[in-house]
């Protein structure tokens, strides 16, 4: 197949932080920035969510309503979470934190390694999840509105732990590979990929200037990056 070819053969930047912030969240898994609000939403292995301002100042956390919060993405005044423990997506008001309504998730979707992605996609308006291997393929699994499966997507790597949206594209982080992926929204190919030197990265997003935020969960630590944009092609 082309896309592994490429991928490995362009030689990827090694990306490396220029600072870092120390967050109140205990054992922090997963990061999200609202492009509306202009704000951070954290998770963490606790069930609880955590709102942050640009400047990191706390502004809210939920009470705890699930078990080990993985994914966070923001949406529509909504905060999506996936509790990985209990196999369901849970939808936060964006504002409030307060828990508005539930969605159970199939079975038989697995967490996939250090992490269970989940983010919205515009171009193609469904939730991407991710799913887990088969035969060597990480799955890509989309879902409507109401968390109804639609699609699968295979990728020929190793893992994809997090997953993000910035900048017209799907992105994701492989926990295994410590590397960070551009992947394009329509066919899900892999675009551009970069290494991050920054050990035990969970997941990561991007703030509105384009900077990239990178959360270490064992440390409750997330460090800031500086990273060009790159248009889709």
């Amino acid at each position: 197949m082309l896309f592994s070819g490429l991928l490995y053969a362009q030689n990827p930047t090694t990306l490396k932080p220029e600072r870092f912030f120390s967050v109140a969240v205990p054992t922090p898994q997963s990061i999200t920035f609202d492009f509306r609000l202009k704000r951070f939403y954290l998770t963490g292995d606790r069930g609880r969510v955590y709102s942050f301002s640009q400047l990191w100042s706390p502004i809210r956390s939920s009470e705890r309503e699930g078990s080990d919060y993985q994914a966070v993405c923001a949406h529509e005044k909504v905060v999506y979470v996936r509790d990985a423990g209990a196999k369901k997506v849970i939808a936060y008001d964006a504002g409030t934190l307060l828990p508005q309504y539930t969605f159970d998730l199939p079975t038989a979707l697995q967490q996939n390694g250090d992490g269970s992605g989940l983010t919205w996609n515009p171009v193609r308006k469904t939730f991407v999840l991710t799913a887990g291997m088969q035969n060597k393929r990480m799955i890509l699994t989309e879902f409507d509105m109401d968390f109804r499966q639609i699609h699968e997507h295979r990728l020929p790597m190793a893992s994809l732990s997090a997953l993000t949206w910035f900048d017209g594209a799907l992105w994701g982080y492989s926990i295994n590979e410590r590397m960070l992926f551009r992947i394009h929204p329509e066919t899900y190919t892999i675009v551009r990929s970069w290494r991050v030197k920054t050990k035990k990265i969970h997941s990561f997003c991007f703030d509105k200037e384009g900077n990239l935020y990178m959360i270490r969960g064992d440390k409750a630590l997330v460090y800031e990056f500086r990273m060009p944009r790159i248009q889709s092609k």
